[in-house]
């Protein structure tokens, strides 16, 4: 009898978690609100000429500050006031909560949330998908009352209020870092005399990342990612969160004792396993308990679980 006990997955494929559409469509609305912050916190500071720094008038949903809108006479107060205005912009951008239909249910709940249980979803079907196929006798998805009557099973909604709370909160988490950033740079900007372009160009900088080593402002910030660097790793990682929370509950559901890594393949073409995945890979099996812990392994991680197979 062959023994499988210890033998390595190594998934030749760009994706082992088929997630890619998900998490490109994740990144592309991420990169969405974060362009309209971009966009916003120009116009406001170099167009509207929001804290007063030059002479001439421009007129002009997230809504740019409008002319002059900041221009009091203590910076300090420009920079109070400036940041109020940012707070609003990213709470009706990307922190944005609205009424979706989640589980056959109208609510209100964060934009991120369709991403997460679009993953979810996903990761019960090819849950039972990798079952059938390591020889377990699991019904199908369809001839259990098809996959939104699994989403209704208490353990997976209570996962999904965590995976929901978890990338909202991670989110909320890059944009106040954020906001420290631009208001450290905007005081210090206002200090040094800086022209309405060239702050708005750091303002922006803190934001994308863009030309941030050319402005001066990298030994301010020290090692330095950008808000929508970090918002697009999340984007990509926590959909592989969600994806394989999905399968390793189903696993749990259906009696699985044991799974293995299947691991994703560096995209330099070269056929090589990343080092950190290949290693998950040799030393399965793992407990469920253990698996619980592993992946993502990293940020922008693809990895995914499959059970042992039935001797």
């Amino acid at each position: 009898m062959t023994d499988y006990t210890n033998k390595i997955y190594i998934y030749r494929a760009y994706d082992p978690t088929h997630t890619t559409t998900i998490r490109n469509a994740f990144v592309g609305a991420m990169d969405k609100r974060f362009n309209e912050l971009i966009s916003v916190v120009k116009r406001s500071v170099n167009d509207n000429d929001c804290f007063g720094l030059k002479q001439g008038i421009q007129t002009h949903q997230m809504v740019p500050a409008g002319w002059q809108a900041f221009n009091y006479k203590l910076s300090q107060e420009k920079v109070t006031k400036f940041m109020e205005w940012i707070q609003t912009q990213v709470n009706a951008g990307i922190l944005n909560i609205q009424q979706y239909e989640q589980i056959g249910t109208a609510v209100n709940s964060a934009w991120t949330n369709m991403y997460v249980l679009d993953s979810y979803k996903k990761g019960i079907i090819r849950a039972r998908y990798e079952l059938l196929k390591a020889g377990f006798n699991t019904p199908s998805i369809e001839s259990t009352g098809g996959i939104l009557m699994s989403l209704a099973l208490p353990i997976h909604v209570d996962r999904l209020g965590l995976l929901y709370t978890r990338v909202y909160t991670d989110l909320k988490g890059i944009t106040e870092v954020m906001d420290t950033y631009i208001s450290r740079i905007l005081a210090q900007g206002l200090a040094d005399g800086d022209s309405p372009l060239l702050l708005a160009k750091k303002l922006v900088s803190v934001i994308n990342g863009q030309g941030i080593g050319d402005l001066g402002i990298t030994n301010t910030l020290g090692k330095f990612v950008s808000a929508k660097t970090r918002a697009e790793g999340l984007a990509r990682t926590e959909i592989i969160r969600a994806h394989n929370a999905a399968t390793i509950q189903e696993y749990r559901n259906w009696g699985v004792n044991g799974v293995n890594v299947l691991a994703e393949i560096v995209t330099a073409g070269d056929d090589k396993v990343c080092s950190v995945c290949n290693e998950l890979a040799k030393n399965g099996p793992y407990t469920l308990d253990e698996a619980e812990k592993l992946l993502p392994a990293h940020t922008n991680c693809r990895c995914c679980f499959i059970p042992k197979l039935v001797e």
